[in-house]
């Protein structure tokens, strides 16, 4: 299979046409490096409820549980769909180097590998070594996205891990895994968007989820995280300085393979009116920066945007990218 990766330009008028990088510690300017913010009070937030139409942030769902939901096509076979930016790593010769945006900043250690495949032959390796200390630089790698997306702007992003067996989730408190930045109108750090990984064997506590800055955590209880196969993980952000709660379209899905683990209508996604999501970040910090030797896999990274929405919703009608284009 041919890798694909599409850059499309986002004509969003309202778009802030800043500069993509971001600081050279990954966190500059947060409250603290190493745990991603304030620890706040950890709600159960990992209920999810209906929500109105595919894409919609407007209105909070009612709550209730979240349970499997089918592959419902919202756009056909998903063959229009033309996502941001989507890599399956099967382009790469082995061993090469994803870092210099190729496709990964900051990825020191990344590199293509056909030791683990979700489909095809090819996946990204992202590994950290004892004594990386946080790693960053090294660990994972950051995808910029430009131009930025301000208010109003929804986006989608969906990927495919692979943990082995001798992982070890040591990172303490939590363990950094996906994150959306917030970059302030100033041009400044506003905090990030997070999904840690928390108590990896289960069952209480195994993800949780916060906007810093914003610092109130929600978690999911649930199975452990399965090691030697394939889970997928999507996040969606409504990109609003006010949450649906307080009268705005601020809001936080993820989904873990099919269930809906949250669906937050408490959180602002950026801290002001004029701030953007400028990035994602895979990884990227180790908490306590006293890494093992360790090593995990990545395949059909997908990043979507209102500008081009998934072609797939959940059995509440949420819009996501799902298992686009297809299981293997």
């Amino acid at each position: 299979m041919n890798t694909t990766i599409t850059r499309s330009v986002i004509s969003l008028a309202t778009a802030m046409l800043l500069t993509a990088a971001c600081s050279s510690d990954g966190d500059s300017n947060s409250s603290t490096a190493g745990s991603g913010g304030s620890s706040g009070t950890a709600g159960n937030a990992g209920t999810a409820g209906s929500a109105g139409t595919a894409g919609s942030a407007g209105t909070a769902g009612s709550a209730g549980t979240a349970g499997s939901a089918g592959e419902a096509g919202a756009g056909g076979n998903g063959s229009s769909f033309a996502p941001y930016f989507h890599d399956d790593f099967e382009s790469y010769p082995e061993g090469a180097s994803l870092s210099g945006n190729q496709p990964f900043d900051a990825a020191g250690r990344t590199v293509a590998s056909t030791e683990q495949a979700f489909r095809g032959n090819g996946s990204a390796k992202m590994e950290i070594k004892a004594g990386d200390q946080g790693g960053f630089g090294k660990w994972g790698g950051v995808i910029p996205i430009s131009p930025d997306l301000p208010k109003g702007s929804e986006v989608w992003v969906r990927l495919q891990v692979y943990w082995p067996s001798a992982f070890e989730f040591s990172a303490s408190p939590w363990m950094k895994f996906i994150r959306l930045h917030n970059r302030t109108g100033a041009g400044d750090n506003g905090g990030y968007n997070d999904l840690y990984v928390d108590n990896a064997n289960g069952p209480n506590s195994v993800l949780r989820t916060i906007k810093e800055v914003h610092d109130v955590w929600a978690v999911s209880d649930g199975p452990p995280i399965p090691r030697d196969i394939w889970e997928r993980y999507e996040m969606y952000l409504f990109v609003d300085d006010k949450a649906v709660d307080q009268g705005g379209n601020g809001r936080v899905r993820i989904w873990r393979d099919d269930t809906l683990i949250f669906d937050r209508t408490d959180v602002p996604t950026i801290t002001e009116p004029s701030g953007t999501i400028n990035s994602l970040y895979l990884f990227t910090y180790w908490n306590n920066e006293a890494p093992p030797d360790n090593d995990c896999y990545v395949d059909d990274l997908t990043i979507a945007t209102n500008q081009s929405p998934p072609p797939n919703v959940d059995a509440q009608g949420n819009a996501r990218i799902g298992a686009w284009p297809s299981s293997p």
